[in-house]
């Protein structure tokens, strides 16, 4: 052992009153202290997490999905926050009609995270006190966290809404204007209205070249007959074929005035056709007008459902559920003065012999420097 370790050892043995009175001293204050100390009683509420669903509501593209480990995490912080929460402290202190700060009931608080699962736990030196209080601070602060997790699917739906206004309105202006084009121009579907004519056409055409087939057979048959009239010797027969000439000829009459009818007929409907295909262009921009505005008023009144449905899973908070409830403590919590004791009376001793040094260096400075011969 080195002369300076004797040195040491020296000044220790020499104050080791200073030692021992800190020691005392120290050791009385913490009895005292834990003597007028009233008992403390603990209450916790244990709660499960599980995976919970992303509250934003995707307007434009899939959010990235985050690992169910990630989000257990996430919520396990987020609710510690709301449990931290000053506000929600003093929720429970109206409630309870508490005398005390804020501060002063959280600083009974202690959360701790084990895998899924929370520990809440509350102190207070009244068994009754404590078991109510950990059980209506745990309720507030789900409330709490309830709406602030709900609050961005609440301020997306309040968006979306606002949205559905302005487009259910754009969309009855494109109704009304579309309407307006139809009762304009008397017509419900212009491609189907187009078809129709188109059809029409097709078959007065395909009747009127029947009705020339016709015509055609009518004046062969009178020619043949006047043939037989200018061939014949007979007057009486000459006369029959005329007859039968005449007749045939009232009939290609009939015949040439159907013609002119199914002309006329042709000719209108090849002119509402022409007018209708004018039309084209104006309909097609306002029925794809009243497409795309249904179509956005759709999609913003889907992601209308989604975010009501969000913001009432956020309400019910129904993945974090309580497995242990809060109950009336039968007895005191372990007391913490053994612990104090040891913790104290260790540091006591370093601060004694920390003391007793310092008293060595100023006994050192005070003595008299011996003078030179």
């Amino acid at each position: 052992m080195g002369n300076e370790t004797l040195s040491y050892l020296r000044i220790i043995l020499r104050r080791w009153w200073v030692i021992l009175l800190v020691l005392i001293v120290t050791v009385s204050v913490i009895l005292f202290t834990s003597l007028r100390t009233k008992p403390i009683y603990r209450a916790y509420v244990k709660l499960q997490v599980i995976a919970a669903e992303p509250q934003e509501v995707s307007l434009f593209a899939q959010a990235r999905p985050v690992a169910t480990s990630e989000e257990i995490v996430s919520v396990q912080t987020q609710f510690d926050a709301a449990l931290r929460s000053a506000y929600v402290a003093w929720q429970t202190i109206a409630d309870l009609n508490l005398g005390i700060s804020a501060a002063e009931l959280l600083s009974g608080l202690t959360v701790s995270a084990e895998r899924e699962f929370l520990n809440v736990t509350f102190v207070a030196d009244n068994p009754m006190l404590v078991e109510s209080i950990a059980t209506k601070h745990v309720e507030n602060a789900f409330k709490y966290y309830a709406e602030i997790r709900a609050k961005p699917s609440a301020v997306t739906l309040q968006f979306i809404q606002q949205q559905l206004v302005f487009e259910e309105k754009r969309l009855t202006d494109a109704q009304v204007a579309l309407l307006a084009f139809k009762t304009t121009n008397s017509v419900d579907s212009l491609t189907r209205e187009i078809s129709a004519i188109q059809d029409q056409l097709r078959d007065l055409r395909l009747d009127r070249e029947l009705l020339v087939v016709e015509q055609k057979k009518a004046e062969a048959i009178a020619a043949k007959y006047l043939e037989e009239a200018a061939a014949t010797g007979s007057t009486e027969s000459a006369v029959n074929y005329q007859r039968l000439a005449a007749a045939q000829d009232a009939t290609v009459a009939g015949i040439l005035a159907q013609q002119q009818e199914y002309d006329r007929l042709i000719s209108q409907q090849e002119a509402r056709l022409v007018a209708l295909l004018k039309l084209t262009t104006e309909f097609d921009v306002l029925a794809r007008a009243v497409t795309r505005v249904q179509t956005n008023y759709n999609f913003l009144a889907s992601k209308e459902s989604e975010a009501r449905l969000k913001v009432d899973q956020a309400t019910n908070v129904s993945f974090i559920q309580i497995i242990e409830p809060a109950r009336m403590p039968d007895r005191p919590a372990p007391s913490r003065t053994p612990k104090m004791l040891t913790v104290g009376a260790l540091v006591s001793v370093i601060l004694g012999i920390m003391l007793a040094f310092i008293l060595e260096f100023v006994s050192m400075l005070r003595r008299p420097t011996p003078e030179r011969s």
